[in-house]
């Protein structure tokens, strides 16, 4: 058997198949959690394995697109109808879009950003918790990723075939949760971007491409299977039957963002902006990447403060990380962005004969920092939220995240996470601090 294909392939990708290691030792040290909608569409996906349809104990389909319960009813099939194994699913999901965050970030900014946003996003609670709950929002964020990666890779080589996949990577989305149409922000900013470069795309031709698969798997689904008002799915029973809260705290993302992604996080990704603005003139070709960035964040913060204050509905002040599910790696592509930055900064020779060339190096260091304070502070909140959590929102007025069951790792479960995030770090260290350091 011929083991030199592997060898290399470890050869070349070891850092990050660290990190995706160290994420799947994280989320495995947890336990199992579960709260009032992981019960809900455990019973609608354990209903598809038995019936071959999706549908609750009122007898009523459940009002969500179906391929979330279809995956996990084939998992079903090939091991046991169990909570643990819908979880497991999803566990491996989450590592799968981990993957993902890499590879998007190493098309939009490079190699190194890819590897520390992959970093951050697969230690990071939010992600975890929603890696070991039976939720479908990490599937659909994984097939939204691989519609930014596919996307990506269509728009550099202008491909027919690649747009189609990304068509497909978008119907699949969509067939999963409708959130992903967020997913088209990021999307419609890169052939923006790639238009007002000169690139020569045919837009409606690519766009028919694009949309194709979706409207005959909407159409397919809605319109024959589903039996049932081609438009009755997007009117969720958060909006056709919604509950009202009456005064909802003005902080209420800033609470629930900054226990589920931690401060350190916002802290680097607000530096990773600000020094790529800084050193505009050098770092001109990451600006674009930031906007992207900040404007899908934007877009999807505004959508839910506009629910919530606009509409006064309760679901999405409550399940707030869930419906901004889609900010967390737009956040660790901004805060990852450093790396990359920092080594184009310190590549340049011409630095060391500047007034003070001791700033930039100083700096970038600076916000590899806070990137590992952040890993820092997602590990220890992980060790110590273990019963439950509520990413900091009242838990007698939201169901919180609880424990199912307890990992059976049982004493070694903290040397576990921290044998994780020391095998994390030290995969960046690897590539990325080895490799800014060494020019300065």
């Amino acid at each position: 058997m011929n083991i030199q294909p592997l060898v290399k392939f470890i050869k070349t990708h070891y850092p990050i198949i660290g990190v995706l290691v160290g994420s799947f030792l994280i989320a495995t040290s947890m336990g199992t959690y579960t709260n009032w909608d992981a019960q809900l569409e455990y019973e609608a996906a354990a209903s598809t394995a038995a019936q071959g349809f999706p549908t609750l104990s009122t007898g009523l389909m459940i009002n969500q697109p179906p391929l979330g319960f279809y995956t996990a009813a084939a998992a079903f099939q090939l091991f046991s109808t169990s909570y643990p194994n819908a979880v497991a699913l999803t566990t491996l999901f989450g590592v799968a879009a981990v993957a993902l965050v890499y590879a998007l970030g190493a098309l939009l900014y490079g190699r190194r950003t890819g590897l520390v946003a992959s970093a951050l996003f697969g230690l990071v609670p939010w992600h975890v918790y929603m890696s070991r709950i039976f939720l479908i929002d990490n599937q659909y964020l994984f097939w939204s990723l691989l519609l930014l990666v596919l996307g990506v890779m269509a728009i550099k080589r202008n491909s027919d075939k690649l747009t189609a996949a990304a068509g497909m990577a978008f119907a699949f989305a969509l067939l999963t949760k409708l959130f992903t149409v967020f997913a088209l922000v990021p999307m419609l900013l890169l052939v923006y971007f790639a238009m007002k470069q000169g690139a020569s795309i045919r837009f409606s031709h690519k766009l028919l491409i694009f949309l194709l698969p979706v409207l005959v798997s909407q159409a397919v689904w809605y319109g024959g299977f589903a039996q049932q008002n081609f438009l009755a799915v997007y009117f969720s029973t958060d909006f056709s039957h919604p509950i009202y809260v009456s005064d909802p705290s003005p902080l209420f993302q800033v609470n629930v963002w900054g226990e589920a992604a931690g401060f350190f996080l916002f802290g680097a990704a607000a530096f990773a902006l600000a020094f790529g603005l800084a050193y505009r003139s050098k770092l001109k070709a990451y600006l674009r990447m930031d906007l992207l960035c900040l404007v899908t964040i934007a877009a999807v913060a505004s959508a839910n403060l506009i629910l919530v204050f606009g509409f006064h509905l309760t679901v999405p002040y409550v399940s707030v990380f869930k419906y901004t599910y889609m900010v967390l790696p737009f956040l660790c592509l901004l805060a990852g962005s450093i790396a990359d930055k920092g080594a184009v900064l310190l590549s340049d020779s011409g630095y060391k004969k500047e007034r003070m060339p001791w700033v930039k190096p100083v700096l970038v260091i600076f916000g590899l920092l806070l990137v590992f304070a952040s890993l820092i502070e997602s590990t220890q909140y992980l060790g110590i939220w273990l019963e439950y959590t509520s990413f900091g929102l009242d838990t007698v007025t939201y169901y919180p995240i609880d424990n199912y069951s307890m990992t059976a790792y049982g004493s070694i479960l903290q040397p576990l996470q921290y044998g994780a995030l020391a095998l994390t770090i030290a995969s960046l260290s690897l590539l990325t601090i080895t490799g800014v350091l060494k020019r300065t």
